[in-house]
């Protein structure tokens, strides 16, 4: 099941576009911005798909923005950052991947909208 929130822009300009996730094996929850500064949430459940079929839905909901912050426990997280360098062929994209706890939605956002100020 995926689910989608928007908010709105976090500042006047114009900003990269650019997603922050935090995943485990059972659900991911994706922040990202657009090229107007808005930002939406997306939940992604596993459910009882493969997890080869969730972290391609993970990477489509992270789509190819231009940074990307992928957050989460274990090999699920590197598993899902080498299937978005499978799908999109740029590593370069990746400007963090890294060990974290569970985080909610308000606090993926709050990565997000720190990433958008640099």
């Amino acid at each position: 099941m995926t689910l989608l929130t928007t908010h709105g822009p976090t500042s006047a300009a114009p900003a990269q576009t650019s997603a922050v996730v935090w995943l485990n094996g059972r659900e991911a929850i994706v922040a990202t911005t657009d090229d107007g500064g808005r930002i939406a949430t997306t939940s992604v459940e596993r459910g009882t798909d493969p997890e080869s079929n969730y972290l391609a839905h993970v990477v489509h909901a992270l789509g190819d923005r231009e940074r990307v912050v992928i957050l989460g426990p274990g090999l699920t997280r590197l598993a899902l950052e080498r299937e978005y360098v499978a799908i999109f062929h740029r590593p370069d994209r990746l400007v963090d991947v890294e060990q974290a706890g569970p985080l909610g939605a308000d606090q993926v956002v709050d990565r997000l909208r720190t990433l958008a100020e640099f």
